[in-house]
């Protein structure tokens, strides 16, 4: 409670001293691209769960700002740019959701169309349609909300009894999580297998509005919406554990079925989990080879005025914040610039 306190203090006081604003305007010809995930018609406590959510209300705020302080573009203007056929306005921002979650339809499609921003959502196809988890959101749900005695944490010999408190148990999710994301493709898809043999999972206990996927139907309304469309594989697996065959299935499908089923061409490819140790110079060059045009990150900085590679373009992560200065830090950049000298 006390570092959250904090670290709301912290950007209320950057906010106030003008950073943001100062940050709009250093950056002015520098690309920034927001990552969402799900946006949730309700209020929600805060958790683990939701930590990639933001409240509607939240949702219709940063919008507000995004129209008022910046220069929303579409998605064929930063290939444009990216590819070195013309340049951006001043403030250029791109928003993007990532995995293709029904609410950014029914919630997150209407805000945008009344402050006439474009947006992007990138689609895992096999799991548009269905009724499954995005493997990351299982793990979490089983760990935390499912029945099971004990597990054996991914890649080692130490096995976790099922703490009593949510927590708790939360706690493990978020470690196990983690470790998977470290794995090999067939390991975690092996160690998930066994996982589900030993834990059960009530889907009908889950909240459908943050975990649903679209159908296909669903894709082109939000077609229909004006919004574009991009991949994020077939299974949203971590691109650069794959072995190539893998990877060029996961790249070429996804674009196809996209393409199928929308009558649009899916120009661009935005990485599952998205940091540097999930791409690669491979996944790069397999991507180019696939027919994208273009390639998104979750590198969590702003871009260079001038893009050095198209399938390199950063975005900044938007989590579930609970204040407008947080937000405010983010989006503008400040957070990104204010992190790195930190760490120098």
């Amino acid at each position: 409670m006390i570092p959250a306190l904090l670290k709301r203090s912290a950007f209320g006081a950057v906010r106030i001293l003008g950073g943001p604003a100062i940050a709009r305007r250093v950056l002015r010809r520098r690309l920034r691209v927001l990552c969402y995930h799900g946006v949730v018609r309700d209020e929600h406590a805060a958790g683990p769960r939701y930590r990639n959510t933001v409240t509607r209300s939240a949702f219709v705020r940063q919008m507000r700002s995004i129209a008022r302080h910046d220069t929303p573009v579409d998605l064929a203007t930063v290939i444009a740019w990216a590819t070195g056929v013309r340049d951006l306005p001043d403030r250029a921002v791109l928003v993007t959701f990532d995995d293709g979650y029904r609410n950014n339809l029914t919630v997150a499609a209407p805000v945008l169309k009344s402050f006439g921003v474009p947006a992007v959502v990138a689609l895992s196809t096999a799991l548009i349609g269905t009724h499954e988890l995005l493997w990351p959101t299982e793990v979490e749900l089983r760990i935390a909300d499912g029945d099971w005695d004990s597990i054996a944490f991914p890649a080692g010999a130490e096995r976790i009894a099922r703490p009593g408190h949510r927590a708790g148990r939360e706690a493990v999710g978020d470690r196990v999580r983690q470790a998977l994301k470290g794995l090999s493709d067939d390991a975690c898809r092996s160690w998930l297998t066994e996982f589900r043999k030993t834990s059960r999972l009530d889907r009908g206990a889950i909240d459908g509005e943050l975990v649903d996927f679209l159908d296909w139907d669903e894709v082109r309304a939000l077609r229909d919406f004006g919004i574009d469309l991009a991949s994020h594989t077939v299974t949203h697996p971590i691109l650069s554990r794959l072995q190539s065959d893998a990877l060029a299935h996961e790249l070429a499908e996804s674009k196809a079925r996209i393409e199928r089923e929308s009558g649009r061409a899916c120009d661009a490819i935005v990485y599952p989990n998205g940091k540097p140790a999930d791409v690669s110079l491979a996944v790069f060059e397999a991507a180019r080879r696939a027919g994208y045009a273009a390639g998104f990150d979750l590198d969590d900085h702003v871009n260079p005025e001038r893009c050095r590679d198209p399938f390199r373009i950063r975005r900044l992560e938007i989590p579930a914040l609970d204040s407008r200065a947080l937000f405010e830090t983010r989006a503008s950049g400040c957070y990104a610039i204010l992190r790195r000298r930190i760490a120098r």
